[in-house]
């Protein structure tokens, strides 16, 4: 990996689906802890599924998907909704970074997508859910903000594991030095 090497964040399009699908999946198998969905319940979504989800982060009204893209091959995505019955500022979703690109600056490039979209549909914080223990994310997110509320709840998938809820400010500017 090289800087001329390094992978385009963009968002998604609508006719990309199927690549969609596949980034999830991989994702999913690769870090099933990381994830309130279980990798047999998303393979087993109709296609139908993944064209909305890819329309309607496309759009990037309510919802987005990054994607971090090196040559034909995505190796992350990071998105952002906002939950309808939600406390009216947007959550992090779907952040996972491809273990060869992890340590690359790939996740804070997904992380600052993101929170950029947050702040242009006027929001002033954003939240996410981490895994307890999951020390690598925790860190990332510290680095670029993030703090514990205090809030934890059992992780879907994984109902034996915890997660915990942070926040940051969108106006907070990104620590110096930020190395991911």
């Amino acid at each position: 990996m090289t800087a001329s090497s390094a992978p385009v964040v963009r968002q998604i399009r609508a006719e990309e689906s199927a690549r969609l699908r596949e980034i999830r999946l991989r994702a999913l198998a690769e870090a099933p802890d990381a994830f309130g969905s279980t990798l047999a319940e998303t393979a087993a979504r109709p296609a139908e599924t993944w064209t909305a989800r890819a329309t309607a982060n496309a759009a990037g009204n309510d919802s987005v998907l990054f994607v971090a893209e090196s040559g034909e091959q995505w190796v992350g995505t990071a998105g952002g909704v906002f939950e309808p019955d939600g406390p009216g500022d947007p959550d992090v979703i779907s952040m996972w970074v491809d273990p060869a690109w992890r340590r690359s600056g790939l996740a804070g490039r997904l992380l600052d997508a993101v929170i950029a979209w947050a702040r242009l549909r006027g929001a002033s914080t954003v939240h996410l859910w981490v895994t307890e223990g999951n020390s690598p994310a925790i860190s990332l997110y510290e680095r670029f903000g993030f703090a514990f509320t205090g809030e934890s709840a059992p992780l879907p998938s994984h109902p034996a594991l915890r997660e915990l809820q942070m926040v940051r400010h969108s106006t907070l500017p990104r620590g110096e030095g930020v190395r991911t």
